[in-house]
């Protein structure tokens, strides 16, 4: 009896987050809201930063979510970008700070050392 109230519990949290989704990304129009729906699946993977493949893309423009796709492409590219300025603006900070080139083993290090020189900067 409790395994049945837990998914059912899981089932309604996942159609408020699915709903959620959807109007987030400009997919309200899609009709299906089962979260056992592949639009719940990419929604969830845009959500949380990883990138579609062309293949998923495609399914998207099948469904006539043109919105959702420009979406996700702004804000795939915008990640890309602010990646990029993160890493250069990291990169100067340790020539300015004169930091040691990290080898393989002390890699993780950058993750702790950024926040610092920041802080200093």
């Amino acid at each position: 009896m409790t395994a049945a109230i837990n998914t059912d519990k899981e089932y309604q949290n996942s159609l408020k987050h699915f709903t959620s989704l959807k109007s987030k990304y400009q997919a309200t129009k899609y009709n299906d809201s089962s979260p056992a729906s592949l639009l719940y699946l990419i929604l969830r993977k845009v959500d949380l930063g990883i990138e579609l493949t062309e293949l998923e893309f495609s399914w998207l423009r099948e469904q006539e979510l043109f919105e959702t796709v420009e979406i996700v492409c702004q804000q795939q590219q915008y990640k890309l970008e602010e990646l990029r300025k993160l890493e250069n603006e990291f990169s100067h900070l340790k020539s300015q700070y004169q930091v040691p080139k990290s080898s393989g083993a002390f890699k993780n290090i950058s993750i702790i050392l950024y926040p610092i020189l920041w802080k200093f900067h």
